[in-house]
């Protein structure tokens, strides 16, 4: 039975390898954030031109989408890089090497998510920053309150993405085959996670009202009140949702329960299966 301390050494192996991405990588995430904020810097010019500015304060009209766009940045990183991370060492061959080592389907897992964490972090950053970097240079926005937005986000999407991955192991373990890899089950959870928001049903829920009434007849005031309804019902599984209620609580615009009771529970439980599962997993299961 391997130690804790020699699987910890390979898992920061695995991670120091993965951080080292292409320099092209780098210059390419600059270069976005540079023109995005040449790009926003005359509305931020003009946003402090006035004599009468009033100070900053955050409604809930004005905090959803600031966080959908961070929502939206960081699950877009951390989908691509677990992608390139995780999916890429089928690939290129290089799990065959893995499998010669002491080192089980958690380790993979675990270090490939860390490794995304991190690099995904660094990038979405630069490019937050980037975009939004006029409006903090004059001061139009406040800069302390968008990075908790974006450490929010960030959060919120690396636990919507390592639910999919750990799941992905659990029907593994259960199917005896890779029925979904853990990047494509990451991905559809990182897509939920933002699609079952309380605006994302919304939204949904009156698209599919549309379509659906009847010729000359638009969807009555019960109809847009049970979408509604039913949208803040179903949103408690979104770790966004959760999310965004933690920072209108921070930021003083609500004082309502932030909704832990749900995802915090069923994570614990995916989280708590999938590793039990991932152990009992041969490395070979991706390349049989």
């Amino acid at each position: 039975m391997i130690s804790w301390e020699e699987r910890l050494r390979l898992i920061f192996a695995i991670v120091d390898k993965d951080r080292r991405i292409p320099a092209w990588m780098w210059i390419t995430t600059f270069l976005i954030a540079l023109v995005g904020f040449f790009l926003l810097l005359p509305p931020a010019l003009n946003s402090v031109s006035y004599p009468f500015r009033q100070t900053w304060t955050w409604y809930d009209y004005n905090l959803r989408p600031y966080y959908a766009v961070s929502a939206a940045l960081t699950s877009l990183l951390l989908g691509l890089t677990f992608a390139h991370f995780h999916h890429g060492e089928v690939h290129r061959g290089t799990i065959r090497s893995i499998i010669l080592y002491p080192v089980d389907m958690n380790d993979i897992t675990i270090a490939k998510l860390v490794s995304s964490l991190i690099v995904s972090a660094i990038l979405s950053t630069m490019l937050f920053v980037g975009v939004f970097g006029g409006f903090f240079l004059v001061g139009a926005f406040p800069l302390g309150d968008f990075l908790a937005i974006h450490v929010t986000a960030l959060m919120m999407s690396f636990l919507a993405l390592a639910v999919g991955v750990f799941l992905a192991q659990a029907i593994a373990h259960m199917a005896g085959r890779m029925v979904i890899s853990p990047t494509a089950l990451g991905a559809i959870f990182l897509l939920l996670s933002i699609l079952m928001t309380e605006t994302g049903l919304t939204f949904l829920g009156t698209e599919v009202a549309f379509l659906m009434r009847p010729s000359g007849n638009p969807p009555t005031q019960a109809t847009f009140e049970a979408i509604r309804n039913t949208a803040q019902s179903l949103s408690v599984f979104s770790p966004h949702h959760v999310g965004a209620r933690i920072l209108g609580v921070a930021f003083g615009i609500t004082g309502m329960w932030v909704d832990l009771h749900v995802i915090v529970p069923l994570a614990a439980l995916i989280f708590a299966g999938g590793y039990l599962f991932g152990k009992k997993l041969y490395l070979d299961i991706f390349i049989r």
